[in-house]
């Protein structure tokens, strides 16, 4: 028989043809848990009502706003919000098949980006053909190399029946791949293809394991977070409470974005993850191994865009320094700088946006005004602090955060409004002009305060260019200044947050003062929970995020933070999805 015809048949046995709606088909359709569509989206944060010109303000109290501007009412403690039905993502994808066939050639970067607009963090969106083209791909890609790894993978000593060494596999292998054991369904539906594989195909023990592989990374057990597989729901009031082995891969593609361990799953298997304090106790160990390094620094890069640092484009004439190693630099450094802080340093948020500890090369030190780093090795050291503070001075969140010619008041002052204060702007108008190029006349502060004297400008810029303002001493890749033009800069800024306007006269101090904000803190708890269930929050999360917020705000520390989160309601229970059966 051939391939093609082979791997049609592993669809057609195993049950995964994936519709272009986003739906999985087949008998058990996995269909609860919210179905394939986020019930939170569109939209960035849930702190109160829409203002005007689709302004939604700062993120806000500890208890959620009523309709039409009732008061406040208070969180429901029992409550929790939903959890859609979601594909892994690339990420998750890549790093599943560098544990599960200890292979890191990556198939899934061949897949479309894992970005939706309405939503900040990196999610799979819905299934298309050519979607469903590239996850065939990649399970052929990753099953390449099985067949020479067959006798530690799937081990058949002599004297076995290799029918027997195949169910073995199926249920050892399964168990991980899966995130939960293999059912008997499962079981037949994998011997059949097996079989077909040795029979009609001719297949070696070998192949006939690695066409196994090819049809078990086909599965929507396995592309999709479904680890309930095909137990019933437990209803506990009007939410369900997660299964042991649901909570061990919610717990492991969150700290890890990767599957179990064999620590966790023998934990889902004696049953010890069902409290908040199992779980919070796997996760402290957890955020010892260093895939949790690459998780924060995962959320950084997408919380902020720093992920776009090696494709955010500038014009040689302006910048003849920016190159791809520079642009490299930046992103090590960003890497390098939130790990040590997060893992070994202090461990506090407020440092992530108040440190001068760097790492540099040669070409960055140059860009930074740095002296004795020679080469491209990242060299720990400490940064003038009359010029760098935190994230927000540092090369990379400023490159991303500039025009390709000029600084961006606009950029920057927007980044941290939605960031870090979680409020939520709308998209411009049609009718609203350019601002002045950079070759104009005058300074890019004074071309960003001609532009907000427009009409149809002056609400949303209102907002975001005083607190861009303040990082006008940077140019459009970071490098500090003094002058604009033979103008002096001014960066001076303010900007609304904690009831109040408070003013700074440059980015540091707006570090600082934002580094000391209680807004600025639950917004940060927010970007966490929204970056663990990859969705935005309803009003049903509002009492989780005011016990993560409590846990965060004891110590400011980031692993506390994550600690909190995994501990939280809406972390070990779900909403039902729409039209799911229960029982």
């Amino acid at each position: 028989m051939p391939k093609e015809k082979l791997l049609s048949l592993a669809f057609l046995l195993l049950g995964t043809a994936v519709g272009c709606e986003g739906q999985i088909i087949g008998k058990n359709n996995l269909g609860g848990g919210g179905g394939g569509s986020d019930p939170t989206s569109p939209g960035g944060a849930v702190p109160g009502p829409v203002g005007p010109n689709g302004i939604v303000p700062p993120i806000g109290p500890t208890t959620t706003p009523g309709p039409g501007g009732s008061p406040p009412k208070p969180a429901d403690q029992n409550a929790a919000g939903p959890m859609p039905l979601r594909r892994l993502t690339a990420r998750e994808y890549n790093n599943t098949i560098r544990d599960l066939l200890g292979d890191n050639s990556k198939p899934a970067d061949q897949f479309p980006v894992d970005k939706e607009p309405e939503f900040l963090f990196h999610r799979a969106g819905i299934v298309s053909t050519q979607d469903l083209s590239s996850v065939k791909t990649a399970a052929e890609t990753a099953a390449a190399t099985v067949e020479a790894k067959v006798t530690t993978l799937a081990p058949c000593p002599m004297g076995t029946a290799e029918d027997v060494c195949a169910k073995n596999f199926i249920a050892d292998f399964g168990l991980r791949a899966y995130r939960r054991p293999v059912v008997q369904e499962e079981t037949d539906r994998l011997m059949a293809l097996y079989a077909s594989g040795r029979g009609e195909q001719m297949l070696t023990y070998p192949g006939a394991i690695r066409l196994l592989v090819e049809g078990m990374l086909l599965s929507p057990a396995f592309l999709y977070h479904w680890e309930l597989g095909y137990d019933a729901p437990t209803v506990e009031g009007k939410v369900v409470r997660l299964t042991p082995y649901e909570n061990a891969s919610r717990l492991s593609y969150f700290i890890w974005g990767s599957l179990p361990d064999a620590t966790l799953f023998q934990a889902a298997k004696d049953n010890k993850l069902s409290t908040p304090e199992e779980l919070q106790a796997q996760a402290k160990r957890m955020l010892a191994d260093n895939k949790a390094r690459d998780t924060v620094v995962s959320f950084v890069e997408e919380w902020l865009q720093l992920d776009q640092i090696s494709t955010r484009p500038k014009d040689p004439a302006f910048y003849p320094e920016y190159n791809p190693a520079l642009q490299a630099a930046m992103a090590a450094e960003v890497s390098s700088f939130v790990t040590n802080t997060v893992f070994d340093a202090d461990g506090k948020f407020s440092s992530l946006l108040t440190s001068t500890n760097s790492y540099v090369d040669q070409g960055l030190a140059t860009l930074y005004g740095v002296q004795g780093v020679q080469g491209t090795g990242m060299k720990q050291m400490a940064l003038d602090n009359s010029q760098r503070a935190g994230l927000f001075t540092r090369a990379g969140f400023l490159s991303v955060n500039a025009g390709t010619d000029q600084s961006s008041p606009t950029k920057r002052g927007r980044r941290v409004y939605e960031r870090l204060l979680c409020g939520v702007l709308p998209n411009p108008p049609n009718n609203v002009p350019p601002p002045k190029p950079a070759s104009a006349a005058g300074t890019t502060r004074q071309h960003a305060e001609d532009h907000d004297k427009n009409p149809c400008t002056g609400a949303c810029h209102a907002l975001m260019d005083p607190i861009g303002f303040g990082f006008e001493h940077y140019d459009g890749i970071g490098k500090f200044r003094v002058t604009e033009k033979n103008a002096m800069i001014d960066s001076s800024g303010s900007i609304d947050v904690d009831n109040g306007k408070h003013m700074f006269k440059d980015a540091r101090e707006l570090s600082q003062l934002l580094s000391e904000s209680p807004t600025v803190a639950r917004c940060f708890a927010t970007q966490w929970m929204r970056y663990a269930f990859k969705r935005t929050e309803t009003e049903a999360d509002q009492a989780s995020i005011n016990d993560v917020v409590t846990a965060f705000g004891k110590g400011n520390s980031v692993t506390d933070l994550i600690v909190g989160v995994v501990g939280s309601r809406s972390f070990r229970y779900r909403t039902p999805g729409t039209g799911e059966k229960l029982q």
